[in-house]
């Protein structure tokens, strides 16, 4: 990459049982103006041309991170396309999230008959006034039940991860959705060792029933929470 850019091979989180490609930058918002984006190969959308750098240079380290974990994955087909609502339009044969937050940008790849769908999520942590500000949005009672299992994190650095993990899970199953979501309709009732489990409290379509549990992950740092969710 052009500059400071730096593109890795990452995975904080155990082992997940997938065949999964992540891959994760820091960037830094100078890289984005439009010879950048040329020199990488990524269009600039028309709707980014005249956002603040910070928000294009995401998008392009995004991208790319995108396009090394497909390339990693076998895909012969790496670009990663965009949707009227800005979602990532995944190639044929695979599935893949991407994420940002502050500085940094990740992407996770993996062939779609690995698994249903997958999520991925980077958060800077919160304060403690912006976790009590969210926290009755976020959590549910079980949530906070789980939350007291964890007790070496601040109650921020719990709504945070509670927050990231319901953020993979949402970017996990949005293909299969049939009705809208919020925070509400998951909850979390296991945290341990970097895995979590949660479980949908109704029904949100066909493919996800009420009761159904999901996997996931989560890798902590002092400046940033990592999440991952599987939906097998």
């Amino acid at each position: 990459m052009t500059r400071t850019q730096r593109f890795e091979s990452s995975w904080p989180f155990p082992d997940m049982g997938i065949p999964a490609a992540m891959v994760e930058s820091r960037f830094e918002s100078d890289v984005s103006t439009p010879a950048d984006f040329a020199a990488m190969d990524v269009p600039l959308p028309d709707d980014l041309a005249e956002a603040v750098p910070m928000r294009r240079a995401a998008h392009l380290a995004g991208r790319i991170c995108a396009r090394e974990a497909l390339r990693q994955c076998g895909s012969a087909e790496m670009p990663v396309g965009r949707s009227p609502s800005g979602a990532p339009l995944w190639p044929k044969g695979c599935k893949g999230s991407i994420t940002h937050a502050g500085r940094m940008a990740g992407a996770v790849a993996v062939a779609s008959a690995a698994c249903r769908g997958i999520g991925l999520d980077f958060e800077a942590p919160m304060t403690e006034a912006a976790a009590a500000e969210i926290s009755d949005l976020v959590l549910c009672s079980l949530d906070r039940e789980t939350m007291g299992s964890m007790p070496a994190l601040s109650f921020a650095e719990s709504v945070t991860l509670v927050f990231s993990l319901k953020e993979s899970l949402y970017k996990a199953i949005s293909p299969l959705l049939g009705a809208f979501t919020g925070f509400e309709d998951a909850e979390i009732d296991d945290l341990e060792g970097g895995r979590a489990r949660l479980r949908l409290r109704r029904k949100l379509s066909d493919d996800l029933p009420q009761g159904l549990e999901i996997e996931g992950a989560y890798a902590l740092s002092p400046d940033l929470v990592r999440t991952l969710v599987v939906l097998r």
